[in-house]
């Protein structure tokens, strides 16, 4: 490789550097002032003692509860791209409505290399936010719902966290649904019938979610767990 060559790959290189990291900033920026919009959004309607409230990312965001269970009394405060570390932040938000039920799925974006935490910090992070639930709002029935399988290559450690989040539940006096088995094909990936994109959740998707949260959603407030 001569001289010019190699001075043209490396003002490539770094021309695509930066225009990634100047991506990375300005996705950044969009998702800071989406959240910003979805908490003001929630405070100016707040949850009410008794009502249900579904905490998470886009894959709570995405469903339209309300639709899905007509006549209930819910909360949707699902927010795209949040993580534990996001829901623990506007978690005050939650606990000063004092709903009577809590159901919480969140972590997957915790997961891939742009967001990347360890599951010990994710661990502690969920330990806060359930301790919180239940010290802060003690009539609530708090439901500690498993990450959903995304793409085969992070399988294995979906399920190493579903089985700690499995043990932190009972530790905290939560219930757990296990979610993964109805989502998971035979290789841990997401169901491909039930995805366009191997995270996000087509209208199957949420009818599978939906059956199973029904068994749950008519159990009055009461003992935890």
């Amino acid at each position: 490789m001569d001289s010019l060559t190699g001075i043209f790959f490396l003002s490539l290189f770094i021309a695509t550097f930066i225009v990634l990291a100047v991506t990375r900033v300005e996705v950044s920026k969009l998702v800071r002032q989406h959240h910003e919009q979805k908490v003001d959004f929630f405070r100016a309607h707040p949850i009410q003692p008794g009502d249900t409230v579904m905490v998470g990312d886009s894959l709570t965001d995405g469903c339209r509860w309300d639709e899905v269970f007509p006549g209930a009394s819910i909360k949707n405060r699902g927010i795209n791209a949040d993580t534990v570390a996001g829901v623990l932040k506007r978690l005050d938000e939650i606990i000063a409505g004092q709903p009577a039920r809590v159901f919480v799925l969140i972590g997957t974006n915790d997961l891939p290399l742009y967001e990347y935490r360890q599951d010990s910090d994710i661990l502690s992070d969920y330990r806060q936010l359930l301790e919180r639930l239940r010290a802060e709002v003690p009539a609530a029935r708090v439901f500690v719902q498993s990450l959903l399988p995304r793409q085969r290559h992070f399988a294995s450690r979906i399920r190493r966290l579903n089985a700690e989040l499995s043990r932190l539940a009972r530790e905290t006096g939560c219930a757990f649904i296990d979610l993964y088995p109805a989502f998971s094909d035979a290789r841990g990936a997401l169901r491909r019938e039930l995805t366009n994109d191997n995270l996000h959740l087509l209208g199957a998707g949420y009818r599978i979610w939906a059956g199973i949260l029904a068994d749950y959603m008519g159990k009055p407030s009461g003992p935890r767990g």
